[in-house]
């Protein structure tokens, strides 16, 4: 046996000895039995590479450092631009769906959809190495249910076997407590990616993920977890490679199932930055098995945080058209597959632009917010949102990983509806989209109460009543003749600034026209009486400066109309 595999070898068993000292020995014992195992392969490692002096030691050690140093900052650097960019280019790839496209031109949008998307993946998994490398991966310690985190990585792999036939089996033992203090999002990213190999590895068998309370010690929780699999298997001589960055274990695997080679790299970087314990054993042709330790500490729950919990009910969030603003491809999914259980119509993306070109041009109900997304971030989207008078009572429920006190008047402020802390299990999600979905609606009718009560003793902006009676009294139809004059609108604005930048004074005389018709449609006389002077301004006087002062004048006014319909089609359909 060579020495260097010899050497790695020992690691293995190292490994073997954490996890047999967690269960099997006191500390005194353990802490003895390392220091014994530590003494052996320091001098095994003296042997096979020479004694070095304390000073060689520091230096390579320092050169070694500031190596991984550079080397991370460049790949962050390099990926970062790349990342920007490529964020632009499958924002415009989504739009481009949303346009007439002929057969062959939708199957090359998403073709290279699907590249653009693989490509960012890789560019987040070689970010998140670096940084983890570097010693600069952040690790949060917020209180979690582990039995809502295994609850739902269960399901989204569930969703993931896709005409195989597998069988996805999990154990949890009951002992663990039921809240750990701990990293929930990179727990799960470890499940995920331990287990997704296993759903890519295995054609026909069965995927186990048990997870075992290993022990309980100085206010620490020792959690093992098991992923074994009856999948292909892996040689021993691929088996020590696994965890090297951009290595696969056999060289035919990427061409085969795909992937970067990255991922069991990341894994192996978090368990070893918590302080865990990772081992693989596995027989080709048989099967594989991982085992994960990792410590958690645990949490006091006190009897009036557990009164909060609600009991279950039954609610009805079916036929409503949600949102869902997350950048991680398999909480996306999840989201599909809750939503659309649940009779929901969704429209998932990632990218900030996208989501809000949806919001324009859909019937949104709710949108569910992850606040940290590439591009544009949560803060943004929302204060986008909020300005816009369509949206001011949107409700928005921001998905969390941490949701401190500051953070909570952040939301507050911005008019964040509820939030809901990750993980969270479906019930949590169902309830939340239910309550603030009711609690909207009843606002929104109270403000429709008393503005509907002020808009008596004003003088009427807009007159939908002729329309109406047009429309035989279908509400419906009359929803229609709306959207179609708020995309008239919408042109006309887009239409005027463009003539106005190219001075060309004769589009846009014919651009208010145009909408003028529109405009008498509603009776909405303070608008119609600045198009006639936009179109005698035209004809006369060619006053460029003259005509942006009206048109200004419009898209100052127009929100007061945009407002003024909306209360009158509440007044015709609720009959107030």
């Amino acid at each position: 046996m060579d020495t260097r595999e010899l050497l790695t070898h020992l690691e293995k068993l190292e490994c073997g000895l954490d996890s047999f000292s967690f269960s099997e020995l006191k500390s005194t014992e353990a802490s003895k039995l390392k220091e014994s195992f530590e003494a052996f392969k320091s001098g095994l490692e003296e042997k096979v590479f020479g004694i070095p002096t304390e000073d060689s030691v520091k230096v390579e050690t320092s050169k070694w450092e500031n190596h991984i140093f550079q080397e991370s900052r460049l790949v962050a650097n390099v990926s970062h631009e790349i990342r920007t960019p490529l964020n632009g280019i499958i924002g415009f790839l989504d739009l481009l769906k949303e346009t007439r496209l002929t057969t062959q031109q939708q199957e090359l949008v998403n073709a290279m959809g699907s590249a653009s998307k693989n490509l960012l993946g890789v560019i987040n998994q070689l970010l998140e190495l670096s940084a983890l490398a570097a010693g600069q991966g952040k690790f949060e310690k917020v209180s979690f249910n582990p039995a809502n985190l295994i609850n739902e990585v269960s399901f989204l792999c569930k969703t993931l076997i896709n005409g195989k036939q597998v069988e996805l089996l999990v154990h949890y033992d009951e002992d663990i407590p039921k809240y750990l203090l701990g990293d929930p999002s990179k727990l799960s990213q470890v499940l995920l990616n331990l287990t997704g190999n296993a759903i890519k590895f295995v054609e026909k068998g069965e995927i186990r993920l048990d997870v075992h309370l290993k022990e309980e010690r100085n206010k620490k929780v020792f959690l093992e977890f098991v992923v074994s699999d009856t999948g292909i298997g892996i040689a021993n001589e691929h088996l020590k490679h696994i965890f090297e960055s951009y290595r696969q274990a056999e060289p035919n695997t990427k061409l085969k199932y795909g992937g970067s080679g990255l991922g069991l790299s990341i894994v192996k970087e978090i368990i070893e930055k918590q302080h865990g314990c990772l081992a693989v054993s596995s027989t080709l042709g048989v099967g594989t098995t991982f085992k994960v330790i990792l410590p958690f500490e645990k949490v006091q729950v006190h009897k009036s945080n557990a009164s909060k919990i609600r009991k279950r009910t039954t609610v009805d969030v079916s036929g409503k058209s949600i949102l869902v603003l997350e950048d991680d491809a398999l909480t996306q999914k999840l989201m599909e597959n809750r939503l659309e259980q649940w009779g929901c119509k969704a429209y998932i993306t990632e990218n900030g632009l996208f989501g809000l070109h949806l919001l324009e041009n859909h019937n949104i109900d709710l949108l569910l917010l992850d606040m940290h997304l590439p591009g544009m971030d949560g803060f943004e989207i929302v204060h986008r949102i909020r300005k816009n008078s369509r949206f001011k009572h949107l409700p928005i429920i921001v998905l969390s990983g941490d949701a401190s006190s500051k953070q909570q008047e952040a939301f507050e402020k911005l008019g964040i509806n509820d939030f809901i802390l990750k993980p969270y299990n479906s019930e949590e999600l169902l309830e939340k989209i239910y309550n603030t979905s009711k609690q909207m609606e009843q606002q929104q009718d109270e403000v429709v109460l008393e503005q509907g009560e002020r808009e008596k003793e004003t003088v009427q902006i807009v007159n939908l009543n002729p329309v109406m009676e047009e429309c035989l009294g279908k509400t419906e139809l009359l929803d229609e003749l709306i959207r179609l004059f708020e995309q008239n609108i919408l042109e006309f604005i887009g239409k005027t600034k463009m003539h106005l930048q190219s001075r060309n004074i004769q589009g846009v005389g014919f651009a208010a026209h145009k909408i003028k018709s529109s405009l008498k449609m509603l009776h909405a006389n303070e608008l119609i009486q600045v198009c006639e002077e936009m179109i005698l301004e035209c004809r006369t006087g060619n006053d460029l400066d003259r005509l942006k002062t009206l048109f200004e004048e419009f898209i100052t006014e127009y929100p007061k109309v945009e407002m003024a319909i909306g209360l009158e089609l509440k007044r015709i359909k609720y009959k107030l």
